[in-house]
């Protein structure tokens, strides 16, 4: 192909012809949809759609799987779809062709009242899923097309881009759907809806917006319907930027912001949440300030004019919107007492999902409100809140005392300047006086005083948000009170004091921005004096633009955090010191007092702890991983370098050398005291990695951002302007990561010795102490890379430690929990032989038999299964590597790499290194091996120990190890390990793996040119199927080996793909049989490990035993065929070739011949496996085989039972796989179908028989296919015609017609042919109506046909077996030959004498209906339809042409768009609905009137003005009564009614254009005679029901005349009147 041309034309065609060939979703269709998006996406413009768009959107909607009509049927296989991303890419990458935006109007139609709330089913919600999709990914498109910077991509051309008139089509079409499924009970659907909305709404604000504001502001006002109100009140708040993109969209802000106000309800949670997600939304675009001064300008417009005079109300709407939060809370705190009293958990583990989000959003609202007031707004609102807090005390352990005391930090820490004098002043004074009056009863009082526990709780929210301004208050007065507090004798208080101390040291050392406006002046370049913030809401800036302010601390902070230190925490270590020493004992109570301070200083001081830079070194595996797995230094979060320090020394390492005697004292003297020792393993936790904040505080706030990106955020436009508010959130979170990220961090001594401790905890005696230190220790196991190799030894020596019985039990738990461990993974799983070589000798000796750990050995096992990887053992040099690196290495300066001498000598340095390495590991690897191999044999162990030794040793069969003679025989040993099921299962993969690694080499031949005698189509592609050149492939019974010497030299192709659809330039093959490599004499030359297995099968007593637990009753082991004994016998009878058959032989004879399930299934797996390993057997030894087996397969297929059955059909699979030319004499077998056999034996071999040959595609079996088809023909008429209905459809199911297919060689049996002559057979069934009503319509066929009624009715029976079947299998379209069958079906499907075949007929109509129609198909359907619904002599009853019309109906709605690609199929149906509104019978024009009410539903056909008006024109004919022809006109009458009230049924749950001027003509027939006045009657009812739930908006749509004469009908008469 010429440079610059576009490559993709090389495959496009053929490609697309091979998908459009197969009318089913096939395994593969997942992926060449995926290619084509692809393909659409990167090459917008440059493909053209055009001609496939109707059968591309024919596949999607058929992909839909939506339900058409009142009978359905589900079929086998619906759920197989293709990817829902994929259907949605496609037509946005299509959309600049005209067609493609026709045919999505055209689905959105289609599909538009599935979306309804009513029609909930399985297909709605991949349906909203697909299509909720389409508008991000033409947002997607739009921005590529628009503002996407240059780059090397070719740019797209300009004739392809959108343009908006394209876009307005798209969304208009788009939108009745979205509002619809705006309002889905699914809160999945309904956020795929939001997020479209909020697509659609950027594309077009004009016509979203507006009409979601239209839906919003009457369901505020309405108090019935909660669901619509939050429905609208979410799509708009998803949809808020667009509404300052819409004309006078700004002057709705005051409005909503006022009316939504009401929603914030304690009565009603998700209202409340509603609410408040609206109005943080809208107040973090709208800065919250009065320009009602600024409004006499002579600069503004009039809108600006007047949005200056409504800013007035902003600091009202503030007012009342905290006094409503305010009075929310208060409600809220009557559930004071029960789960939230308990202080044993935290506050947001006590709280229920719906207090969680309603703090959540709450929290948000007031955060938002704060941030965007003016200075005097805030003063306001600030005033209020202190008001609130000062009057009342809430409590402190309740979600509503955290929210409020949140409120008030949030002010400090977003208002600092406006909170200093409004809140946290005059909380701190508050807290002063408090204390001050409660002195001497916090001394003595042991009881919580509930008011001076909400002033603490206020207190140390505002001080860990306070910064600086805590240094401006009275800090003197401000310790003394502290010091007050910490003599209280209260526990609970004393929890509430720490956290103060905590609270004090954040908000004096912790690093964070602080100026979070929506709008800041100087990085929009206006000058202060002319800054109005009413010209700036919702104003996006660019991410370069931020300017932001920090609070950083300075000298002054740390030395007050340094003051605090000296006077609470230095005293409290030294009494632990003297505690630890034993000088000054502390009781119980004190000492959880003195550490719980202890914890909170280092939580709060913990930013400027230094981390020790002691690093220990040799924990990595081996000396080539230091340069790969480096370790990163723990990232510094401050910006200067000032760090606390503790007496002088580091503080990390000071806490520690004081806590870990307390520890170790309070193990010897006081092991139960759990409280302090969890404190003490709190402490440790940070002094590892602790850094101020923790991670789920961060984590929180990343997932609230994510909400907020994607409500506030823009998908339209360039992506680095955004809100000013997202900029800031994003920055602040990205400085907050620092503070918990420590993955990568070193091992330093002082976390070796916290490890060291927590191992100790982790193993002690009591639970929970346990649980918290394995977490924690796991936690350090995951940051710090390669630690475990310092800890293993030290958890494994707590395996077998002599103990008292408790103590043991809790050392051997939680050492077994430390080796499995969590999220990092298990130790029996790294990749280190040192350490596997310790855990699993280790792990063998646990002698427990507690529940405990029998769980942890199978999750043991379970993880290895699921994550262990084969660990290198050996290093071997690539010289190929080592080539290009040295060649690579040439090209650079030799004086910063070295010369070519001195990097060979690095190299022979590092090289030995590695060997010495691969020779430890080898020696660790045989050691481990042979040590469990002992423990196998010794078997004097619990089961457990042994299973799971038994189930390691399986992972140690290794290709680049020598394989071990032990090892194969303790699997061998195994496998008929008489006393453990268990143990044979695990012995089956291992030996398996043996057999593996002993096999022969396979000897191949190349065959070169096939490829260049291929006949290639117009296209270029490879003619498919079967040609001149792969004839030598297929089977042909007459070219068949014959002899040794043919059979020998006969190249044998397994693989069925080589061939079909062309040859590779060289093909490698297995080489004929005289090529291979020759089994030797046995076993003298037997290896040692092969000796070991042929030994054991050599064993008369080891077969027995084997063959008898094989063929054991027992559901667990050998519930169905079981595809690893097939494995094990295949491969052993492959490599030993026939040296067992005289073993087995006897077996195999009592088993075939007994009438047992299971004995059966040893057989079939034995069996198979003697097959499927014999195919590169010597031609003698292959003969002696089928002599033996022959007989034993014939007696098995005599004796099947119903268990058995499905054994024997996976055994003929097995069997014959591969090349059917080595298979034919079990082809033979199984063609021999006895006509002596019962009905279930011959239904059972048929089974046999279509399991060998159909359980995968083989083109190259075609004779063997046609013979399969020759014996069908013969027992059609058969009474098992479900297996020969099955036999014929599987045989059809591979007729497949590529594009490229050879037609002058027949490729398969042909279903055409086969339908033309049995139709001929079968047609005379379709008697006229009078016969078929006879009771003894077969007499009277068999009068008609000598001889042939009751054949043709039992060919008939089986042939409407075989059409569903065909059409559910089949993977290509079917012949228009099918469609034959439509009038016998329909003709059948209402004979209630015989109920199987009225159900077949309904089935088989329902999957002629639901398929995929080819062009042919299409216009033989629609004739078939004609010849029964247009039938005028008669002959065809109303019930078929009532099914045919129910029938074309769900065939158009299936294939939509191709046949409405035809102007002439789409007015042939229209005449079929049209022309039966008038037939003779009520149920047909009934019937009509449906099938076109469905039409038009569907967007189908249009009722035009002119349609409409010949329906009015035949609704007034005149009749009358009595006379002859009155009969007619009535008729005629009565269809144009029918056709009247099929345009209102058309349209249940909306008002179309003519609707009105309709009821009201139907008003006037009310009082016709029958039928005419039901159907009036019906339809209006039909009306009122679909319209009831939104007639408040239908009404307006009718004029007050219309109403009456409507009212008139809807509304029933009173009685009395």
């Amino acid at each position: 192909m010429a440079p610059g041309e576009e490559h993709w034309r090389l495959w496009f065609d053929e490609f697309l012809g091979l998908w459009l060939s197969f009318a089913s979703v096939t395994s593969w269709e997942n992926d060449i949809i995926s290619l084509f998006c692809r393909l659409a996406l990167d090459n917008l413009g440059r493909v053209d759609w055009t001609p496939y768009i109707s059968v591309i959107f024919t596949k999607f909607l058929r992909n839909l799987r939506l339900p058409v009509g009142k009978k359905r049927v589900k079929l086998t296989g619906e759920k197989k779809s293709f990817d829902i991303a994929s259907a949605a890419i496609w037509p946005a990458c299509m959309l600049h062709e005209d067609l493609c935006l026709t045919a999505l109007e055209d689905l959105f139609k289609a599909v538009e009242l599935y979306f309804h709330p009513s029609n909930y089913g399985d297909w709605t919600a991949k349906l909203s899923s697909m299509l909720m999709k389409i508008p991000q990914c033409i947002v997607g498109r739009v921005n590529l097309e628009r503002y996407k910077k240059p780059s090397w991509l070719p740019a797209v051309p300009v004739t392809a881009h959108l343009s908006d008139d394209r876009i307005r089509r798209f969304a208009l079409a788009m939108k009745p759907i979205l509002l619809l499924n705006m309002y889905s009970k699914h809160i999945g659907m309904r956020l795929e809806t939001l997020f479209a909305l909020k697509n659609l709404a950027e594309l077009v604000p004009d016509l979203i917006v507006p009409e979601l504001l239209e839906r919003l502001y009457p369901a505020l006002d309405s108090l019935t319907e909660p669901h619509r109100l939050t429905a609208s009140m979410s799509a708009v708040t998803i949809c808020m930027r667009s509404l300052f993109s819409i004309e006078q969209g700004r002057s709705h802000v005051l409005p909503l912001l006022m009316a939504v106000l009401p929603g914030i309800d304690s009565n009603d949670y998700r209202k409340s949440t509603c609410t408040f997600s609206f109005l943080t939304c809208l107040v973090s675009m709208v800065p919250l300030e009065d320009c009602s001064d600024s409004a006499d300008r002579t600069d503004l417009s009039e809108e600006e004019r007047s949005l200056c005079h409504a800013s007035a109300g902003f600091e009202e709407f503030a007012l009342q919107c905290f006094d409503r939060c305010l009075m929310y809370i208060s409600n809220s705190t009557n559930d004071l007492h029960g789960r939230h009293d308990s202080v044993s958990r935290d506050i947001n583990e006590r709280m229920t999902r719906e207090e969680k989000f309603t703090r959540l959003g709450m929290s948000s609202l007031v955060a938002t409100i704060i941030y965007q007031c003016s200075d005097q707004i805030c003063a306001s609102v600030l005033q209020q809140l202190y008001s609130f807090v000062s009057s009342r005390y809430l409590s402190y352990n309740h979600y509503t005392g955290a929210a409020v005391a949140s409120f008030c930090a949030m002010a400090v820490r977003l208002r600092p300047a406006v909170a200093e004098k409004v809140i946290f002043e005059p909380i701190l004074k508050l807290l002063r006086d408090r204390v001050r009056i409660a002195a001497k009863d916090l001394a003595v009082n042991e009881e919580m005083d509930e008011e001076i526990a909400w002033t603490v709780k206020l207190a140390a929210e505002v001080l860990g948000s306070s910064g600086r301004i805590v240094l401006n208050s009275q800090r003197s007065s401000l310790v003394q009170c502290m010091e007050t507090l910490l003599l209280t004798k209260c526990s609970l208080l004393y929890k509430l004091v720490v956290v103060l101390f905590r609270s004090c040291l954040r908000g004096l050392l912790l690093t964070f921005p602080t100026n979070m406006r929506s709008v800041n002046s100087e990085e929009l370049d206006v000058a202060p004096d002319e800054f109005l913030p009413i010209r700036h809401w919702c104003q996006s800036i660019p991410q370069r633009s931020l300017k932001v302010e920090w609070y950083v601390p300075n000298d002054a902070e740390v030395d007050f955090a340094e003051e605090l230190i000296r006077q609470f925490l230095e005293p409290a270590l030294e009494i632990l010191r003297f505690h630890a020493d034993g000088s000054q004992p502390l009781d119980r109570k004190e000492l959880e007092r003195t550490l719980l301070l202890v914890e909170m200083f280092v939580a709060g001081a913990a930013i400027r702890f230094p981390f020790d830079s002691a690093t220990v070194n040799q924990i990595l595996p081996c000396e080539t991983a230091v340069k790969i797995y480096s370790i990163s230094p723990d990232p510094i979060i401050c910006t200067s370098e000032r760090e606390i320090l503790i007496a002088g020394r580091p503080a990390r390492q000071y806490l520690f050398d004081v806590i870990q005697p307390v520890l170790r004292k309070i193990s010897l003297d006081d092991e139960d005291d759990v409280k302090s020792i969890k404190i003490i393993l709190r402490i440790f936790r940070s002094l590892m990695f602790f850094r101020g904040l923790e991670n789920e505080e961060v984590q929180s706030r990343i997932k609230g951002h994510i909400v907020t990106g994607k409500q506030l955020g823009r998908n339209l436009g360039f992506r680095n302007e955004q809100l000013r508010l997202l900029l800031f959130e994003r920055l602040a979170i990205q400085h907050l990561r620092r503070h918990y990220d420590h993955r990568g961090s070193p091992l330093t001594k002082l976390r070796l010795a916290v490890l060291m401790e927590m191992i100790q905890l982790a193993t002690g005696p009591y639970r929970d102490i346990r649980i918290l230190g394995q977490n924690y220790f796991t936690d350090g196991m995951n940051n710090i890379r390669f630690a475990y190799r310092a800890f293993v030894d030290e958890i494994l020596n707590k395996l077998d430690q002599s103990l008292g019985d408790v103590e043991q039990k809790a050392q051997m738990k939680g050492s077994l929990y430390l080796i499995l461990g969590g999220r990092g993974g298990s130790l029996v799983n790294k990749h280190d032989w040192h350490t596997l070589a310790k855990c699993f000798p280790a792990l063998l000796k646990v002698a427990s038999d507690s529940r405990t750990a029998t769980a942890i050995f199978d999750k043991l096992a379970e993880r290895m299964d699921r994550n262990f990887s084969t660990t290198m053992i050996c290093i071997h040099a690539a010289e190929g590597a080592s080539r290009v690196a040295d060649e690579m290495l040439n090209l650079l300066d030799p004086a910063v790499i070295g010369s070519t001498d001195e990097r060979s000598a690095q190299r022979v340095v590092v090289w030995n290194k590695r060997l010495e390495e691969s020779a430890e590991n080898e020696r660790l690897f045989l050691s481990l091996s042979h040590s469990l191999i002992d423990f196998v044999r010794e078997r004097i162990t619990k089961p457990k120990n042994f299973h799971f030794a038994l189930f390691v040793l399986s992972f140690l069969v290794r290709r680049d190890v020598a394989l071990s003679v032990d090892l194969a025989n303790v699997f061998m040993d195994n496998w008929a390990n008489t006393s453990s099921d268990k143990a044979r299962a695990l012995a089956k993969h291992p030996i398996l793996s043996v057999m593996r690694c002993i096999k022969r080499p396979i000897i191949r031949t190349t065959l070169n040119g096939l490829d260049k005698n291929v006949p290639k189509e117009s296209m270029g592609a490879p003619q498919a199927g079967i040609r001149s050149d792969n004839l030598w492939l297929c089977f042909d019974e007459n070219q068949l080996p014959r002899n040794e010497k043919e059979y020998e030299s006969t190249i044998f192709v397994d693989k069925a793909h080589h061939g079909y659809y062309g040859f590779p330039e060289s093909l490698r093959v297995a080489s004929p049989v005289k090529d291979q490599v020759v089994a030797g004499d046995m076993p003298s030359s037997l290896s040692s490990v092969e000796r070991a297995v042929y030994d054991k099968m050599m064993e008369e007593a080891y077969v027995e035993i084997l063959i008898r637990l094989m063929s054991v009753e027992d559901s667990k082991q050998h519930g169905k065929f079981d595809q690893f004994t097939y494995w094990i016998f295949r491969t052993l009878f492959r490599h030993f070739e026939d040296a067992f058959l005289p073993i087995f032989l006897p077996h195999l004879t009592r088993l075939v011949s007994s009438k047992d399930e299971h004995q059966h299934r040893c057989a079939a797996e034995i069996l198979s496996g003697i097959v499927r390993g014999s195919k590169r057997w010597p031609y003698k030894k292959l003969l002696h085989m089928w002599d033996v087996v022959t007989p034993l397969l014939k007696t098995a297929l005599a004796n099947l039972s119903t268990e058995s059955l499905a054994d024997w059909g996976v055994f003929a699979q097995f069997a014959n796989e591969g090349d059917a030319r080595r298979n034919f004499p079990l082809i033979k077998i199984f063609f021999e179908l006895p006509r002596t056999d019962t009905s279930f034996q011959s239904s059972s071999r048929l089974y046999v028989l279509q399991s060998a040959f159909f359980g995968s595609f083989d083109w190259r079996r075609k004779e063997l296919h046609t013979k399969i088809l020759d014996l069908m023909k013969d027992r059609i008429e058969e009474p098992y015609r479900d297996r020969v209905a099955w036999t014929l459809s599987n045989l059809f199911r591979n007729e497949i017609h590529l594009p490229t297919t050879n037609q002058s060689i027949q490729q398969t049996p042909r279903l055409v042919d086969f339908l033309t002559e049995y139709y001929d057979k079968i047609k005379a069934l379709l008697l006229p109506p009078n016969h078929l009503n006879h009771l003894n319509h077969l007499n009277y066929l068999n009068h008609l046909i000598p001889g042939q009624g009751e054949p043709a009715m039992a060919i008939f029976k089986t042939l409407v077996k075989m059409i569903s079947q065909t059409v559910i299998l089949s993977l290509s379209f079917g012949p228009p030959q099918l469609q034959w069958f439509l009038p016998l079906l329909l003709r059948f499907e209402n004979d209630s004498r015989d109920e199987e075949l009225r159900n077949d007929c309904l089935t088989a109509l329902a999957c002629l209906s639901q398929i995929a129609l080819s062009l042919p198909e299409i216009e033989e359907m629609l004739t078939q339809v004609e010849t029964v619904v247009g039938d005028q002599t008669g002959n065809v009853p109303w019930r078929d042409r009532v099914l045919a019309l129910g029938h074309l109906q769900t065939v158009v709605f299936n294939n939509f768009f191709t046949i409405k690609s035809n102007s002439d199929w789409v007015q042939r149906v229209h005449r079929l609905a049209v022309q039966n509104l008038e037939n003779e019978s009520l149920e047909v024009r009934e019937t009509a009137s449906v099938t076109l009410a469905g039409l038009v539903q569907c967007g189908f056909i249009s009722l035009e003005k002119s349609f409409l008006d010949q329906f009015f024109r035949k609704s007034t004919t005149k009749y009358r009564l009595g006379e002859e022809k009155s009969a007619k006109a009535l008729l005629t009458r009565h269809a144009g009614i029918l056709g009247l009230t099929a345009y209102i049924s058309a349209f249940p749950y909306s008002v179309a254009i003519h609707t009105p001027d309709i009821l009201v003509i139907l008003s006037g027939h009310v009082n016709d005679p029958q039928p005419i006045n039901q159907t009036v009657s019906n339809a209006i009812k039909d009306f009122r029901r679909t319209h009831l739930d939104n007639w408040s908006e239908h009404k307006k749509l009718f004029s007050e005349d219309q109403l009456e004469r409507l009212t008139d009908l809807l509304v029933s008469p009173t009685y009395y009147a």
